[in-house]
């Protein structure tokens, strides 16, 4: 299991050898979650530590005999841990607080309701090999905060917010001054747009020059244009009112 380091808090110092202070940890998780062979393996292991266990937020709220350095929170704890933050910082200054992993919610519920969390940094995996389990605490109690990779990497997907549909781009109103062309008028325009020059569209349209002229002439001053190129433009930069390429001779 990959693990991403964030920050550190700090810890109340040791002693000497043989005069450590002793830190409790306290896990805050349903009777029977946390299993007996755990917390006697890391008091084995941390022996200046002492291990305490409490069925509910509120039983956490209190002074224990020794400074808590740790608070372990069972995920379905987690909104109430939250709610009561004040007051378990107020009992416990010195306690980073992380949440248990025991492997009963799936990797995207688990990173979800922590990345929530403004309270939870750090996850403990109770459910992981006992070693690697051992060793995390260890960081934990030396105020490393660690947050499994896994848990991140499938909880994102769910986190982030569904990115809406392009919405399509509306196609440009057609200019109202091309709608009082005839559509002899708009084959022509279209023509001229094209590049054509009046004998070759007198050629396509089966017109004669002269006949061309005039519809140029009507054009241009139906659409309040100076000459044929700007003519052109007003129908290349707008669609026209109708088809005009289906001409007939």
């Amino acid at each position: 299991m990959n693990y991403i380091l964030t920050h550190s808090v700090r810890v109340p110092p040791l002693g000497r050898r043989g005069q450590e202070r002793a830190r409790t940890v306290v896990f805050i998780a349903p009777p029977g979650n946390v299993p007996e062979s755990f917390k006697q393996a890391a008091e084995d292991v941390f022996p200046w530590a002492v291990v305490k266990e409490v069925g509910h937020v509120d039983e956490a709220v209190r002074i224990f005999p020794d400074t808590v350095t740790l608070l372990l929170v069972h995920p379905d704890f987690v909104p109430e841990a939250e709610r009561s933050a004040s007051d378990l910082f107020r009992y416990h200054p010195m306690a980073m607080i992380a949440a248990l992993d025991d492997g009963r919610f799936t990797e995207q519920d688990l990173g979800a309701r922590l990345l929530c969390s403004s309270l939870v940094r750090s996850v403990l995996p109770i459910n992981a090999r006992q070693d690697i389990a051992l060793a995390i605490l260890g960081l934990l109690l030396q105020g490393i905060e660690y947050f499994p990779r896994a848990l991140l990497g499938a909880a994102l997907p769910r986190m982030r917010p569904a990115l809406p549909e392009p919405e399509p781009e509306a196609a440009p109103a057609a200019d109202p001054r091309l709608s009082i062309l005839t559509k002899r008028e708009l084959q022509v325009l279209e023509l001229v747009q094209m590049g054509l020059q009046n004998k070759s569209i007198a050629n396509d349209l089966g017109l004669s020059g002269h006949t061309v002229k005039i519809h140029l002439h009507n054009i241009i001053t139906k659409l309040g244009a100076r000459n044929r190129t700007e003519a052109a433009a007003i129908y290349r930069n707008t669609p026209p009112p109708a088809p005009a390429a289906e001409y007939s001779h």
